[in-house]
């Protein structure tokens, strides 16, 4: 018997349901579950008939609109040609993210929970409606359901015999590791993924840049209880560019109105 699976979809405007994401990534490691972890956009939308286990973590954004990174998953999931049944496989839960200072509170989520069940999914809980108008914030509803949610889910998909969480005294896996360069002398290379020396290509995701750190400043008073650092690297060399959002609208400004001429 293999160890369970769970497929962890985001959809975040701002990195806060990409957090909350990752998090519950890393809860899953700790129960010894197989995770991954994605953006909605980054997902094949039509492999969802094959998962057996999502869990769905939303925010909402204006006025009840989806995240720029879930939007062709919401095109895709509201076709009106997709069959009754086509989720029925499916093991679902729907974490919403939100604002009660807003109309369309977590509108999202709880038109895309609805969604998933209009397609035959199995909900293994209602949709949470995490609010960060809440008190104690929105971890007041994000920890509780959570709790809700492992134990529903690993009562459906147990662990093989003999296998046990990690404590919390053990580390998991790091995510990154950093290489110091500390007695470097030359100009550091672009590297490849693999760690080989990439070919002179504009910075890429597979060809990336590596940069030099010239500081790394904490801009949070030592007895506050987060560490939040500003941390700056010479990219000089790269090609790289700062395009600002209103950079961007200005320039799609500019191209429509040359158009229109």
């Amino acid at each position: 018997m293999s160890c369970p699976t769970l497929l962890v979809l985001y959809g975040s405007q701002t990195g806060t349901a990409q957090d909350t994401a990752e998090r519950i990534g890393r809860q899953a490691q700790r129960r010894r579950v197989e995770v991954r972890v994605e953006a909605l956009d980054s997902y094949n939308v039509a492999d969802l008939i094959t998962e057996s286990l999502v869990l769905f973590v939303c925010s909402t954004t204006g006025q009840g609109d989806p995240p720029d990174n879930m939007k062709n998953f919401w095109r895709f999931l509201f076709r009106k040609s997709l069959p009754a049944g086509s989720l029925c496989r499916l093991d679902c839960a729907v974490l919403g993210l939100g604002d009660s200072s807003y109309p369309k509170f977590n509108f999202v989520a709880k038109k895309l929970h609805k969604r998933l069940l209009q397609l035959g999914a199995t909900e293994l809980l209602p949709v949470g409606l995490a609010d960060d108008q809440h008190d104690l914030g929105p971890d007041a509803v994000i920890d509780p359901w959570l709790i809700a949610f492992w134990d529903r889910a690993l009562a459906l998909y147990p662990l093989p015999a003999g296998v046990t969480m990690l404590s919390e005294n053990e580390l998991l896996p790091p995510r990154y590791v950093f290489n110091f360069l500390d007695d470097a002398t030359e100009e550091p290379e672009t590297l490849s993924c693999d760690g080989g020396i990439a070919p002179q290509a504009p910075p890429s995701r597979d060809h990336p840049f590596l940069a030099r750190m010239v500081s790394n400043q904490r801009v949070t008073l030592p007895s506050h209880f987060q560490d939040v650092r500003l941390i700056e690297f010479d990219i000089e060399g790269s090609g790289m560019k700062l395009v600002t959002e209103r950079q961007t609208d200005w320039s799609s400004r500019q191209k429509y109105r040359q158009m229109g001429r």
